[in-house]
């Protein structure tokens, strides 16, 4: 039974148009265009050397391997066996190719007559010196801008397509992208406060603890300082500048410490998209 991550790898290049190479089980062996070439592998002096000598080279063959050990039975030529792995780089590339060609997309319903919705998903991530991050999916019906949520589940049990079926009848709404970001944050910002709270209740115990510690340190050190020899002071070094060190150097771990480890809200938009649906997802 294929893996996910190789179910994943061939959804993604069914979908940017790479030809599906015949190979053994559990690998994967595509021939890749040009574009696709340029987003997984790291190589941009060659494409300019490629580009500015007008050079047409033949397409580059990989061949993804999705389990260890195996011994791979036909392999073309110019290609060599990789092993894909969670957080390996090919994988990685991929990843981030998905997420740049998916980050605006459209897509209609197989009906005869659709309305226009905004689709919206968006990273909310609780950050503290440990980080949740959640993903939330919206929808915005352009004509009565009615805000429906967690909408990605309904719409994958939709007959979406990627292009307009030739008998569908589109209901045209101009689209005002600042009020529907200020809509959308109105609504990420309400299901943010229905959320329980309590991690930032104890990332916020947790700075407190570390900067009783840090200002512990310090009064340590500054008591070691007021109390040493002054002939043991280096020639020009005065007390007083000793302590204004000190206390410079306190001032700038602690702002640091507020800075990494103090409970904010990140919102990052992920994707956009434009549905044409034939009735609310809901």
């Amino acid at each position: 039974m294929p893996s996910t991550l190789y179910e994943y790898c061939e959804r993604y290049f069914k979908t940017v148009g790479a030809t599906i190479l015949p190979s053994d089980e559990n690998a994967l062996c595509v021939e890749i265009t040009r574009d696709v070439d340029k987003e997984l592998t790291d190589r941009p002096f060659y494409w300019m050397w490629v580009e500015a000598m007008n050079e047409n080279p033949p397409n580059t063959v990989l061949y993804l391997q999705f389990k260890e050990d195996m011994q791979p039975q036909e392999i073309p030529k110019d290609a060599k066996p990789e092993l894909i792995t969670p957080g390996c780089y090919r994988l990685m590339r991929i990843y981030a190719s998905a997420k740049t060609r998916g980050a605006f997309a459209a897509a209609y319903e197989n009906q005869s007559l659709l309305s226009p919705y905004a689709i919206f998903i968006v990273r909310v991530s609780f950050v503290s010196d440990r980080r949740i991050d959640f993903l939330e999916s919206y929808a915005i019906d352009l004509t009565t801008l009615q805000v429906y949520g967690d909408v990605i589940t309904r719409l994958n049990e939709r007959n979406l397509l990627d292009e307009r079926p030739l008998h569908a009848q589109i209901l045209p709404v101009p689209l005002d992208m600042d009020q529907l970001f200020s809509l959308l944050l109105q609504c990420v910002r309400l299901d943010v406060q229905d959320r329980d709270h309590t991690w930032a209740t104890e990332a916020h115990d947790r700075l407190q603890d570390e900067l009783q510690k840090l200002d512990q340190y310090y009064n340590s050190l500054s008591s070691r300082t007021s109390t040493k020899d002054p002939s043991m002071n280096l020639e020009g070094e005065g007390e007083g500048e000793s302590d204004l060190s000190i206390q410079a150097e306190r001032e700038l771990r602690r702002a640091e410490l507020i800075w990494r480890t103090e409970p904010k809200i990140e919102v990052r938009p992920q994707q956009m998209a434009l549905a044409y649906l034939a009735s609310p997802p809901v």
